[in-house]
């Protein structure tokens, strides 16, 4: 039985009605003992729900699917054309059979391997196959007034009974559309982004996100030029004892027995190591590295606003300008010691990280602490507890703002990244922020400190600790 139907895109489909969906699918006679053909869809709804459907393509599938290795042509194999090809038949034949009642449907193009989901509602009084249409009135009617009255009657009705349809239809049609727009929000983080990201999202300039680098020590080497060398800080005898003891045996690498480094390299001295061996000197390198935790929460944010349909521009911290900090708003990930951006702009901070490497409270509130400390495992010495904070403040203008991301450690910079991109922590946090905000006011600047359990260097709880609104800077 046919049923006619309105289409919604996929962007307005919950991920959970995809996936029951997909799992009805699977387990349908058409399926179930198709393999081949339920890994190859299971695959490409793993794809469109990680965000990643544009990313589908032959080669990807030769080799997720197929198992195909690195010699794989598809233009001489053409197993992913032809298995598609088999699924759009089994869906078809699903659809038209055990299917016929579902709410969502999987489609997938012609010529694409991207998965659509569509909303199929049944609209009533619309079921093919019922209400024929009336014959048309004979001669005798026609001729016969008792009749033609009749006929008019019932022309009456038929009116009367297609407006009521029109009626029924249009409040349908805007129950469907106040609908699909719940379900676009729920998945939206443009949506959900609400008090915390508003000023980020609705700007039609991409904002910065500032990766910190911070001046990092590291082993000089052979490969480095005459000048560096020069300058390179020589490791005493303890220094080596330890390296030789901790470090090196881990690395592969040697130091030279002798107290020399094995590599003098100055002025008519030692030619320089050989390639592998360690040169027992420090160099302090300013453009090399950045924290593992802030490199996670790059990929955070960059999924976040990739979700939402926008753009980022990445600079580091060394190259981040005044102009930057003026015309664009501006996300920078990592405190004062590891981002030197984070420690020019001016200060209005409850918050802020001392140099024994705490947060001080500078305006404590009602059962709050004045200093957050973090906790280690006196057996191994891991980090078992940061804290973080998230601070939102104005710009160099009062046009636009900065968000400071940043950890007493990179796993508490890592933490405060997930905590804003994350749709259940940014609910309660935008919550919370909903509760704090006066009706009417200016955008709202504010720090939340946040609690960071680690384990093994990853960050497995978060919780806010406080939260306190800002003043706004004067001009």
């Amino acid at each position: 039985m046919a049923v006619q139907s309105t289409r919604q895109t996929s962007e307005q489909i919950d991920a959970d009605k995809v996936r029951e969906e997909l799992d009805k699918i699977l387990a349908s006679r058409y399926f179930v003992n198709a393999h081949k053909k339920k890994h190859f869809l299971r695959v490409i709804c793993d794809f469109y729900l990680a965000g990643r459907a544009q990313e589908l393509n032959e080669y990807v599938l030769g080799y997720d699917v197929f198992e195909r290795d690195n010699t794989y042509n598809p233009s001489a194999d053409p197993i992913v054309r032809v298995v598609a090809h088999e699924v759009r038949k089994k869906l078809d034949s699903y659809y038209q059979n055990e299917g016929a009642n579902d709410e969502i449907r999987l489609e997938i193009p012609a010529g694409s391997y991207q998965p659509v989901f569509t909303r199929h509602v049944p609209q009533p009084g619309q079921v093919a196959g019922e209400n024929p249409a009336p014959s048309a009135p004979g001669v005798e009617a026609l001729l016969e007034p008792r009749r033609l009255r009749g006929v008019a009657t019932g022309l009456g009705l038929a009116v009367l009974g297609l407006a009521i349809t029109v009626i029924v239809l249009a409040l349908s049609n805007r129950g469907l559309r106040q609908q699909a727009a719940i379900t676009s929000a729920s998945s939206d983080p443009a949506m959900h982004g609400g008090e915390m990201w508003g000023t980020f999202l609705k700007d039609n300039i991409p904002p910065v996100v500032v990766l910190s680098n911070p001046v990092v020590p590291r082993f000089a080497n052979a490969s480095d030029p005459e000048l560096l060398l020069k300058e390179a800080i020589p490791l005493d005898q303890e220094a080596r004892e330890m390296l030789q003891k901790k470090v090196i045996p881990n690395r592969g690498l040697l130091i030279p027995e002798s107290g020399g480094s094995g590599s003098e390299n100055v002025k008519g001295q030692q030619s320089p190591a050989a390639p592998g061996q360690l040169i027992s000197r420090i160099i302090l390198s300013n453009n090399f590295y950045t924290g593992i935790g802030e490199a996670i929460g790059l990929h955070h944010l960059n999924n976040f606003f990739h979700s939402a349909g926008r753009e980022i521009i990445l600079k580091q911290s060394r190259t981040l300008s005044a102009e930057d900090l003026k015309n664009r708003n501006v996300i920078l990930l990592g405190g004062a010691w590891v981002n030197e951006w984070s420690g020019k702009l001016p200060e209005n901070e409850d918050f802020v990280y001392s140099s024994n490497a705490r947060v001080v409270n500078r305006n404590p509130q009602s059962g709050e602490e004045r200093e957050y400390t973090p906790q280690f495992d006196g057996r191994t010495g891991g980090l078992t507890t940061d804290y973080a904070l998230i601070t939102v403040k104005q710009n160099l203008t009062e046009t636009r703002q900065v968000m400071v991301l940043s950890g007493i450690y990179s796993e508490g910079t890592e933490a405060a990244a997930e905590y804003v991109t994350n749709k259940t922590h940014l609910d309660h946090l935008n919550q919370r922020l909903r509760q704090a905000r006066e009706s009417g006011e200016p955008p709202y600047y504010f720090q939340a400190l946040l609690k960071v359990g680690v384990e093994n260097g990853i960050p497995t709880t978060i919780s806010i600790v406080a939260l306190h609104k800002l003043s706004q800077l004067e001009r």
